[in-house]
């Protein structure tokens, strides 16, 4: 523990007195990149000093590699389709995507794009390094009507567009790793959900630390948010205030503490500060059982939200709760999900998500926190990885979700989602999704999505 508070004022004095007066630009003082740092790590440090039990004998070293256990990790449908997982010894992607929206009255909005983005890293001096990457999206002009355009895939003009994605300083000190700037975090609240043209990239300074064994600390602080869900324009960072529908903030503060020390079991916790919005509690239990070539995967969550300060965006009082259970037959490449969400608030499931959300009935397209009121979802989903039969590299999917608000006749909607994966090889890999949404209430319309993805990495 006191290797830990020794590496907490490192860190501070080094981050105070060597960052850049100007780094990530938007006009921020030095003066404010102290106070930002300096709150991050007194969140940081309240979450260690109240979870770190104090023993009167000498510490045991240790690494996080002694772990007993790996982290259980539940997944909605949209959790698995948006996961941003970029190729080990790559410098770039070269990306290709089609989507379509077609409802049922014949308006239909589509749009394809060629994109991707490279990226580079410096060498370590002194423990840190800088990071750099450039996504583009480029808007292919043949049969694109303006008029019939799906905007999801570009900015706010539905343009072409290039950003500067990444610029961060990381720096890592045994097991405390901090990266300051431009980045991908994700979290429960703020995650890439990468089912489009460019997931979500936020500007961002963060902390982890795992001196504790089989104990993972992290806090963090946002202050704005690039791509295609910030509501705003894809191809710039906004403020998170303004991604969220209302005036400019501050920004949001988070901590959390993930736990892996029981045999199969895995615990976090995460406490959110929108500032002038809402705190946000986030918690989820996850355990596994295991029989002869199955693992089942059991999981529970709760998420909580209460308003703050000014309370920009009125009431919040999310309290939701959610199971899931998973059941993974590896040897015969089957997969099963079963996830019931249930809010019993005034307000519905907190809708203070920068990106796909935490919840485990999350589809492609619908998520419960859309209804803006309380209700319940459930959904079931079966999966198949063909290489059972001797078919390699290509894995089918097929969910239903059933989206009810505790007022019927207000909302109600089913989903049903297809999805087909194919990997060439470590490099090329194509994903086509497809959303029917079939709406039970008048006031609401019957749709279709298709999406495709396809990503080179080079």
């Amino acid at each position: 523990m006191g290797n830990l508070k020794v590496a907490l004022l490192i860190n501070y004095k080094v981050f105070c007195d060597k960052l850049p007066p100007n780094f990530i630009g938007g006009g921020v003082s030095h003066m404010k990149y102290r106070k930002i740092i300096k709150t991050v790590l007194y969140i940081y440090t309240i979450f260690t000093l109240s979870l770190i039990p104090i023993y009167p004998h000498t510490e045991e070293s240790h690494s996080h590699d002694d772990a007993n256990n790996t982290t259980i990790t539940i997944k909605s449908v949209r959790n698995i389709l948006g996961e941003n997982n970029p190729v080990d010894h790559t410098y770039g992607r070269i990306r290709m995507g089609y989507i379509s929206l077609s409802d049922a009255s014949n308006t239909n909005k589509s749009a394809y794009a060629l994109g991707g983005h490279f990226h580079l890293n410096s060498k370590k001096y002194y423990g840190w390094n800088l990071g750099l990457s450039a996504y583009t999206v480029l808007k292919l002009p043949k049969q694109q009507n303006d008029l019939q355009i799906n905007n999801d895939f570009f900015n706010a003009e539905n343009n072409s567009f290039i950003l500067l994605t990444k610029a961060f300083l990381k720096g890592k000190w045994d097991n405390t790793e901090v990266i300051l700037g431009r980045q991908i975090i994700d979290t429960p609240h703020a995650d890439p959900d990468d089912i489009r043209m460019i997931p979500n990239y936020f500007e961002a300074y963060t902390i982890r630390n795992t001196d504790v064994k089989d104990l993972t600390m992290q806090a963090g602080f946002i202050r704005k948010m690039a791509g295609w869900e910030n509501g705003v324009d894809a191809s710039r960072f906004v403020n998170i205030g303004e991604t969220l529908g209302t005036d400019a903030i501050d920004g949001v503060f988070y901590a959390s503490a993930l736990y892996n020390g029981v045999k199969d079991l895995s615990l976090s916790f995460w406490y959110y500060y929108y500032t002038d919005i809402a705190n946000v509690l986030y918690t989820e239990a996850a355990y596994t059982l295991h029989a002869p070539n199955i693992d089942i995967n059991l999981g529970l969550q709760y998420d909580a939200s209460t308003q703050t300060g000014t309370s920009l965006l009125e009431k919040q009082n999310a309290r939701t709760f959610g199971g899931s259970i998973q059941v993974l037959a590896e040897t015969i490449g089957l997969h099963i999900l079963i996830a019931y969400n249930k809010d019993s608030s005034s307000t519905g499931a907190s809708s203070l998500n920068l990106g796909g959300g935490p919840l485990f009935t999350s589809m492609e397209d619908q998520t419960l926190d859309a209804m803006g009121q309380a209700g319940e979802a459930w959904t079931v989903g079966v999966g198949y990885h063909l290489k059972a039969i001797g078919i390699e590299n290509l894995n089918a999917g097929i969910a239903y979700g059933n989206f009810r608000s505790d007022k019927a006749d207000s909302y109600h909607l089913e989903e049903v989602d297809a999805v087909l994966e194919y990997s060439f090889n470590e490099r090329f890999e194509i994903v086509v999704a497809y959303a029917d949404i079939d709406a039970k209430t008048n006031n609401m319309t019957d749709y279709t999505q298709v999406r495709l993805i396809a990503n080179y990495n080079f």
